[in-house]
């Protein structure tokens, strides 16, 4: 081979006559490690139950939901993180024995990890929704549970086990959340009611600090003071009536006195003295008390000294001496009087109207302060009936999630045992094998030939020497030396028999120790297990399999 132009189609043939053997030998032994690697790999059974997500079954224009129901994805990944928690996996690793021969050599939360790699939980696309697999608006409503073991009765229970966590995980979160809305409504209502009795309470006892001045009492008083106000003007109007008559009778009284005469026959000591002197006559002519005419004269004298006493003189010379006089007197008392009543009567007047000013300056006040607590109020009585309909709502809707009537899993395909292992691919890494087999013994020839620095061929002499070759004498071969040939040729036959069926032997006896029995024998040992044993669970409705959970 010319190494400077590189590879020409005419050194194929002598590059494979020269290197075939070892070629073959790489590639052999390349593809025969293949096989060997696929016969030890570890059988895997995959098993699936398919969840098929039902939507509520009373019509939502009745009852709406309390769970959202456009999220599947997110409540998806939620549950998915829930139920492939530590505690649940490592619960479902001793209840099913998985991974017993990593027990020993890792901790047990690398093993917890190893089982979150073989479990997955993928949408199942419908195929009018194919087209958007790869887009974020994609809706599905059927999913898989997916799990891988060494064992397909295995794998098939511990995705149905899985599966059933769904169903389980799915009521738990829908009743939990919808009591944990109505529980939310009844301590919001509460606390609403206690707001609006205090409210209640204070406005209670702002009407009771302030009564009178309320804003329903601010038209009443201002008829109240209109009325007391005309009451004070028509008093006023009174007392100048009764000062002024206080004041000409008080005038009269001095005239009276001024035009008094001591010896008028009809001044009340006049006319005592005159009865005085008649009653004496009387008795001197032996009239007594009791003669009617003695009685009636004494009589008038009683009257005269009582009305003489009324006018508070106590001496008979300083005595009224006229009626006028009197008259007069006793019409200046009766202004007085008028004049103080009515005095009274204005100051009366005067407190109410001050009272009433004062209340009638407070109630806008008053009213400020009612109107902030009527505004608290009415918020809180809307707010108060708002979520007191929200509370009829949850209350329906944990009923309708109670009973099963909202949005609910169902398995719509059970986990069966696989029939033969879904992994490894041992076709497809054989094939794998074959094609890195031929590139590595066409690579080991390539560079077995380009090492190689003997020369093959007359031209290669030739472009060495730099003289023409005039002959070429071709290989002789001797019947000893084809004898020895033919030997060669059996004793690498021999070898390489020997070589493949040692690789050979060895894929099948490491296919045996690490699966165990054949594929048939699995597929025996899978139709002998009763049906009910690895699907027995999907036949129990959610509720069941909540409250066994529960109890």
């Amino acid at each position: 081979m010319d190494s400077q132009q590189g590879i020409q189609l005419s050194d194929l043939s002598g590059i494979l006559r020269r290197r075939g053997k070892l070629m073959v030998a790489v590639a052999g032994l390349v593809a025969l490690t293949a096989f060997w690697m696929a016969m030890a790999l570890p059988n895997q059974y995959g098993s699936y139950a398919t969840i098929l997500v039902e939507p509520q079954s009373i019509d939502e224009r009745l009852v709406q939901a309390g769970v959202r129901e456009s999220d599947l994805t997110e409540r998806l990944g939620i549950m998915t993180a829930q139920i492939l928690s530590r505690q649940r996996l490592s619960r479902m690793i001793d209840q099913f024995g998985l991974y017993s021969a990593y027990a020993d050599d890792l901790q047990r939360q690398e093993v917890v990890d190893m089982m979150r790699l073989d479990v997955s939980v993928e949408p199942v696309i419908s195929e009018l929704e194919a087209d958007k697999r790869n887009a974020r608006e994609v809706e599905f409503n059927t999913f898989k549970i997916n799990f891988r073991a060494g064992e397909p009765t295995v794998a098939a229970e511990v995705a149905q086990s899985i599966a059933n966590d769904f169903l389980e995980k799915n009521i738990e979160a829908r009743v939990e959340q919808s009591q944990q809305s109505l529980d939310f409504m009844d301590s919001s209502i509460a606390s609403l009611t206690r707001d609006l009795t205090a409210i209640e309470s204070e406005i209670k006892q702002v009407k009771a600090e302030n009564t009178g001045s309320l804003p329903e009492e601010y038209l009443g008083n201002q008829r109240t003071l209109q009325t007391l106000s005309a009451q004070a003007r028509e008093a006023r109007r009174a007392l100048d009536l009764a000062t002024s008559d206080q004041a000409f009778w008080k005038n009269q009284v001095i005239a009276a006195v001024s035009m008094l005469s001591p010896n008028d026959p009809n001044s009340p000591a006049a006319r005592k003295k005159m009865i005085k002197s008649e009653v004496g006559r009387m008795r001197s002519q032996g009239y007594t008390d009791k003669h009617p005419d003695v009685a009636s004269a004494l009589q008038e004298m009683d009257m005269l000294e009582e009305r003489i006493d009324g006018d508070g003189e106590g001496d008979d010379e300083e005595l009224p001496e006229s009626y006028a006089e009197q008259n007069a007197k006793a019409e200046e008392n009766r202004a007085a009087l008028r004049i103080k009543a009515v005095q009274e009567e204005i100051g009366r007047l005067q407190e109410q109207i001050t009272d009433l000013e004062t209340r009638l300056a407070e109630t806008p006040a008053v009213e400020e302060r009612l109107d902030g607590l009527s505004r608290r109020y009415e918020y809180l009585s809307e707010a108060y009936r708002d979520y007191n309909q929200r509370r009829q709502q949850a209350v329906v809707q944990a009923d309708l999630e109670r009973k099963q009537l909202g949005e609910q899993f169902r398995i719509l395909e059970s986990a069966f045992p696989a029939p033969r292992p879904t992994s490894p691919n041992r076709v497809m890494i054989l094939f794998v094998g074959l094609l890195m087999g031929g590139a590595f013994g066409a690579g080991a020839g390539l560079v077995a030939e380009a090492m190689d620095t003997s020369i093959h061929q007359p031209k290669d002499l030739q472009r060495l020497v730099q003289f023409p070759v005039l002959a070429a004498v071709p290989a002789i071969m001797l019947e000893p030396d084809r004898v020895a040939r033919a030997k060669r040729n059996r004793i690498q036959a021999i070898v390489a028999i020997g070589v493949s069926l040692f690789f050979l032997a060895g894929g099948v006896l490491s296919y045996f120790l690490v699966n165990g029995p054949t594929e048939s024998e699995d597929s025996e040992r899978i139709e002998g297990v009763p049906e009910e044993v690895t699907v027995s669970q999907s036949f129990l409705t959610p509720l069941a399999l909540f409250e066994e959970k529960r109890s």
